[in-house]
């Protein structure tokens, strides 16, 4: 995985892996985002079975990513199913950050405050515990 090597030429130029965020630049891709989650899965994955060098906080920026594709741009001339564009263009963020999340993502990049709200309230309730159920 071109990440990992990147970490590991990082580290042999002498910065120490604390110091190291990786990057897996999802949409530059341009494979889609089940390329970039599965790229991004691996490498979680690789570390929790204990890979120091793929064990650094991820950085995503879904909020540049999503603005870019033409579900979140355009707003005439589409079909009316996919509804109001500037609701949509906010889901589209936002289901973007909440999907690099469960992927393995520890740094989130956002635009728009409404699609960060809409992030912070799925990561709330992903670390509230209910006792009740």
């Amino acid at each position: 995985n071109l990440s990992k090597q990147l970490v590991i030429l990082i580290n042999e130029m002498g910065i120490p892996l604390e110091r190291i965020i990786m990057d897996p630049t999802t949409g530059a891709l341009g494979y889609g985002i089940e390329y970039g989650y599965s790229v991004m899965e691996r490498l979680r994955l690789a570390a929790l079975q204990g890979d120091q060098m793929t064990q650094q906080p991820m950085l995503v920026n879904p909020g540049e990513e999503a603005w870019r594709v033409k579900e979140a741009k355009v707003g005439q001339g589409v079909p009316e199913a996919w509804g109001d564009w500037g609701k949509r263009a906010l889901e589209w963020e936002a289901l973007t950050a909440t999907t690099l999340l469960h992927s393995g993502a520890n740094i989130l990049v956002l635009r728009h405050p409404d699609s960060l709200k809409r992030v912070k309230s799925v990561i709330d309730a992903l670390l509230t515990t209910d006792t009740t159920a």
